[in-house]
């Protein structure tokens, strides 16, 4: 955007007296000419004739010849002053169209930079606040995407552990032979299901909450998170785990945001994997970095319609909050996901 410097301007009402003494001096001249041009004229018209007028007619004429050329040269003066103002007549327009696309919110469009006078100042400070409002809109418009998508990822992120609970529950109503032992596990498994929603339901009161907690061996929290993902799977997976590239080490984690991501690592194996296969998952850490692998086959239809992708955004929007990256490969037989944390 253009910045004009104040002492390099000629001010708008010096440019409009400029024009004015233009449109004057060259309406004096015409003025001059045509009252001595009227005046020879005359004077040769009564000599051609033999005409003799008294010194009253004559002052008379010389009268009606100085208020005919006092007309025509004001008309002469009006015309000329608009042809010369004409460009900043246009350009005020411009500017008011400017104003009431500003005040519409349909400015979309920057306004010429013409001249260096107060026109041109009104006309930059117009551009730069419907830049700002622009920029306020796309801002506005990027944080309601945004949050519809938290939402929208945080509302699928609560359905997996409301299926674990459904399941479990229709496991003890319908099993008669089920040990007290048995029970206590499961309602156990419930419990902790039923407060993992009570945290994501929390997340969608207060969207901008994190409660990161410092861990001096993170590799017990990792240790904890793979059995939970191979709990969530083993019914109906060979889930095989691989921790022995994951180093003791200390760091902050939210834990609500990791479950989140195993949470929906394993409900996308309940959808599309192939239970007939195994089910990878490895975690190590590389150079100050957390990576998380899993993989497992594709069946050739899945069990459930894609829900958006909504699972992946969600653990590609956790990855963001600690620097990390999500990187996918999927092919016919295939998946692979490697979630990559480098900010703990």
């Amino acid at each position: 955007m253009i910045k004009i410097k104040r002492k390099k301007q000629s001010k708008l009402a010096y440019e409009i007296l400029g024009l004015i003494g233009i449109s004057a001096f060259i309406s004096a001249i015409l003025f001059l000419i045509l009252t001595w041009t009227s005046s020879a004229i005359v004077e040769s018209y009564c000599f051609d004739n033999d005409v003799v007028m008294s010194e009253f007619e004559w002052l008379e004429v010389d009268r009606w010849i100085f208020s005919l050329s006092a007309v025509i040269s004001a008309v002469s003066f009006s015309l000329l002053f608009l042809a010369l103002f004409n460009d900043r007549i246009t350009y005020i327009r411009t500017i008011t169209d400017g104003i009431n696309n500003l005040r519409l919110g349909q400015s979309d469009g920057d306004i010429p930079l013409e001249g260096k006078n107060e026109l041109t100042q009104l006309a930059d400070a117009i551009n730069y606040m419907s830049a700002s409002q622009k920029q306020l809109r796309e801002k506005e418009l990027a944080m309601s995407l945004e949050k519809e998508q938290f939402i929208r990822a945080l509302s699928h992120d609560i359905r997996t552990p409301l299926t674990s609970i459904l399941a479990y529950s229709e496991y003890l109503c319908g099993e008669n032979s089920v040990s007290a032992e048995e029970q206590k596990t499961y309602l156990q498994m419930i419990r902790k299901k039923s407060e993992q929603i009570r945290d994501l339901s929390a997340l969608l009161i207060d969207s901008d909450k994190r409660n990161p907690e410092h861990f001096d061996d993170a590799h017990l929290l990792m240790e904890q998170l793979a059995a939970e993902f191979e709990e969530n799977l083993e019914e109906r997976f060979d889930v095989r785990t691989d921790l022995s590239c994951c180093c003791s080490f200390e760091g902050s984690f939210d834990v609500q945001e990791l479950r989140r991501i195993f949470d929906n690592l394993s409900s996308n194996v309940h959808k599309y994997a192939d239970d007939e296969q195994p089910v990878f998952l490895s975690i190590r850490t590389d150079k100050g970095e957390l990576c998380i692998t899993q993989e497992n086959s594709v069946l050739a239809a899945p069990r459930q319609k894609e829900s958006y992708k909504l699972g992946i955004n969600s653990i590609r929007r956790i990855a963001q909050n600690y620097g990390g990256s999500v990187n996918i490969s999927k092919n016919i037989d295939k998946f692979s996901i490697i979630v990559t944390l480098s900010e703990f």
